[in-house]
């Protein structure tokens, strides 16, 4: 989910870069709509190819970082040496004056 505004980004900057290539060469307007609705189409297609590909290679990222946690609690377990995440931790309160 991290990577779900990857796609429109890239297509939509591609389809900004071919209108503005297109009004700069003063072509016809149904020509340059069709260029533009070609253009969007093909980098959809490649901006969804690289979507799963980030997504695959974080998932084995994830993974292996997940499997080294283990083997780490496992390592440590019992020994008192448990790591605890800093933001995992109670909030202090403090008290209010009086």
């Amino acid at each position: 989910m991290k990577l779900q505004y990857v796609r429109a980004f890239i297509v939509l900057l591609a389809g900004l870069i071919t209108l503005i290539m297109n009004i700069k060469t003063g072509k016809d307007v149904n020509t340059s709509l069709l260029i533009v609705l070609i253009v969007i189409i093909i980098f959809y297609v490649i901006a969804t190819l690289i979507v799963e590909i980030l997504q695959k290679s974080l998932m084995k990222t994830n993974d292996a970082n997940d499997e080294e946690d283990a083997e780490h609690t496992e390592e440590t377990e019992g020994t008192g040496e448990e790591l605890y995440d800093e933001e995992e931790e109670e909030p202090v309160l403090f008290e209010e004056e009086e």
